[in-house]
């Protein structure tokens, strides 16, 4: 009797572009767990809210019509956002995705621009936006929202996270087997090695040689220099430099062969990110404003999303709700 030959099959190999998407999936879902504290917390508004009322609140301020006006402009964004999710829809969650990192990044941003303006520090630039929240509000933030990096990426015995939640080191991101702080590090360190290459490529663009001729490569030195010159990183340069990949760089990772699993996790992660950038900057505003202003523009957006239904207003109201718990005596 012949022996019948034996036939393998192994799966194709992973593209790059399906490994850059899991890897920053895997990091959006261990930053959201981190957040939750592990499980799911169904009171993470309240208990970040509880702990962001620690800066000394000012007199009461006017929030001015431009202020309420970008406030609803980053509403409107995270609805956006959302509105895919909302059909637990695969492939539309896949659509989706090449669009999600502009829209969680504008969310934040609009909501920035109206509590620092509001504050009497008003930001209009991203860069402005990024340093205030770095070197006045990181401080307040909530769990990964209060994290900073600094140091060279590329050389993890010179990373230091601050708080200290993790020790730095680097491992496999397409991994999901990691403590969650981790993630939150691995965050940080991809942001502050894209902000290394976005120096590196601007310098060789503007530099010459004494003989006038463009570098080719960075001079002995040079890149420790630009490393040096980086301020600290934070969860808003994460999300900054997801849009900025989006926008820029090429989409090829958000049209990748990556699983239904991975691609939910992406949103899910993106849109928890998204929710907590708001609640930071809301309670600042409100805490501005006082809650009677606060809340009439949220009232407002719900008058004005009632015909779209319930979950067009849930997230709103869902911070507006612990917004209130926590500033109420």
């Amino acid at each position: 009797m012949p022996t019948l030959p034996i036939t393998l099959s192994f799966p194709p190999s992973l593209d790059p572009a399906t490994a850059k998407f899991t890897s920053i999936s895997n990091v959006l879902d261990g930053v959201r767990e981190y957040d939750h504290g592990g499980l799911v917390n169904p009171h993470l508004q309240q208990d970040a809210a509880r702990t962001l009322p620690r800066r000394s609140r000012p007199p009461l301020r006017q929030l001015d019509r431009d202020s309420a006006r970008r406030l609803r402009i980053a509403w409107q964004t995270e609805l956006s956002a959302r509105v895919n999710d909302q059909f637990d829809d695969d492939l539309l969650r896949r659509v989706a995705a090449q669009t999600l990192p502009v829209q969680a990044y504008y969310a934040v941003f609009n909501a920035a621009r109206a509590a620092t303006a509001v504050r009497g520090s008003a930001c209009e630039t991203h860069a402005a936006v990024h340093r205030d929240y770095q070197t006045q509000r990181a401080r307040w933030g909530y769990r990964s929202w209060g994290v900073v990096l600094s140091g060279d990426p590329e050389d993890t015995n010179v990373c230091a996270l601050s708080p200290a939640i993790a020790v730095p080191a680097a491992f496999n991101l397409m991994e999901r087997s990691h403590k969650p702080e981790e993630y939150v590090f691995a965050a940080l360190r991809m942001t502050r090695r894209w902000k290394v290459e976005h120096a590196r490529d601007d310098w060789l663009r503007t530099s010459r040689t004494s003989a006038g001729v463009p570098y080719r490569r960075l001079p002995n030195g040079k890149r420790a220099e630009l490393v040096g010159a980086l301020r600290p990183t934070t969860m808003l340069d994460f999300v900054y430099e997801l849009r900025v990949r989006t926008n820029y760089e090429g989409i090829e990772e958000y049209g990748s062969d990556a699983d239904n699993t991975t691609v939910y996790q992406f949103h899910r992660g993106l849109l928890h990110v998204t929710d907590l950038g708001l609640l930071h900057y809301e309670m600042d505003l409100a805490r501005c404003v006082g809650l009677n202003a606060y809340e009439a523009v949220v009232d407002e957006w719900v008058r004005t999303t009632a015909r779209a239904g319930a979950w067009a207003r849930e997230t709103v109201q869902r911070r507006r709700s612990a917004i209130v718990q926590a500033l109420t005596p």
